[in-house]
């Protein structure tokens, strides 16, 4: 079986388009046959963002400031998290908790059959719809924390942040999918995913109260803080453009990472008929 596989060509967009819209709604009608389930996930994750809210609360009932954020730019912080985080996992978290259980047991022959960008098939086969809805709660309070702080964002800062949302996703996949793809190695690396969800508690907090050594690897190897204060940086004009881009091409590295990554594991892969 030949492993060789490239990026996607510009001139396939539109394929790889399409195939992303067929996969996205044969996702959507598997969703409507479990309305309940639906809808008690939307409710699940609104009742957790309510305890977020609850704990912000509690904290900022003893301090005006933490770290020179007040109430509304935490809130801001919390909403951008809630978007990233859901965005993540309707995309891509599902499709890399399966990725582990295709190495180990052989079925990722399926997909290395079909003509199509393995990664691209492994990463985006499913869509978690209920994800994506809970993520406008996290784009509301986004808008009524600018409200609250009176900043009115303009397009070119709209645009800003949402390359950085965008950059904070492409470094929790790339960070998923490569914990994934150790599978390849160690034969199963599901347990390494309580790694992730310890890490991700680094991002709730602005990155100022870290000390410094933790917050240069925060912001660098496990860069946590570039992907939620970046982009709430960005909306009260405090993330100068120097590191803005940094962050940006840190994201595009740790997208190029999981490539290398995902081609080095199947030059070690070993179907189910081997």
């Amino acid at each position: 079986m030949n492993h060789k596989e490239s990026w996607i060509p510009l001139k396939t967009f539109k394929r790889y388009s399409k195939l992303m819209l067929i996969m996205m709604k044969n996702c959507l009608i598997r969703e409507m046959q479990f309305r309940a389930n639906f809808l008690i996930r939307i409710v699940t994750e609104l009742l957790w963002l309510g305890m977020q809210l609850i704990y912000l609360g509690v904290i900022y009932a003893h301090t005006r400031e933490l770290a020179g954020w007040n109430q509304w730019h935490m809130i801001a912080l919390l909403g951008t998290i809630h978007i990233i985080n859901q965005l993540f996992e309707g995309l891509f978290f599902d499709n890399c908790a399966r990725l582990v259980d295709q190495i180990r047991m052989g079925d990722l022959d399926f997909v290395l059959l079909k003509p199509v960008n393995s990664q691209f098939l492994v990463s985006l086969r499913y869509t978690d719809y209920s994800s994506i809805l809970n993520a406008f709660f996290g784009l509301a309070m986004v808008g009524f924390a600018l409200g609250k702080l009176g900043i009115a964002l303009s397009f070119a800062g709209m645009l800003a942040y949402s390359a950085l949302v965008v950059n904070g996703i492409a470094i929790l996949y790339t960070m998923m999918f490569c914990l994934s793809a150790f599978t390849f190695w160690m034969g199963r690396s599901s347990n390494l995913f309580e790694l992730y969800y310890q890490l991700g508690q680094f991002s709730r907090y602005p990155g100022e109260i870290y000390r410094w050594l933790l917050r240069v690897t925060l912001l660098t190897v496990i860069p946590m803080l570039v992907v939620s204060n970046f982009p709430a940086k960005v909306l009260f004009g405090w993330l100068p453009l120097s590191e803005a881009l940094g962050g940006c091409a840190l994201g595009l590295g740790f997208l190029a990472g999981s490539v290398w990554v995902w081609k080095l594991g199947l030059s070690r892969y070993r179907s189910a008929s081997s």
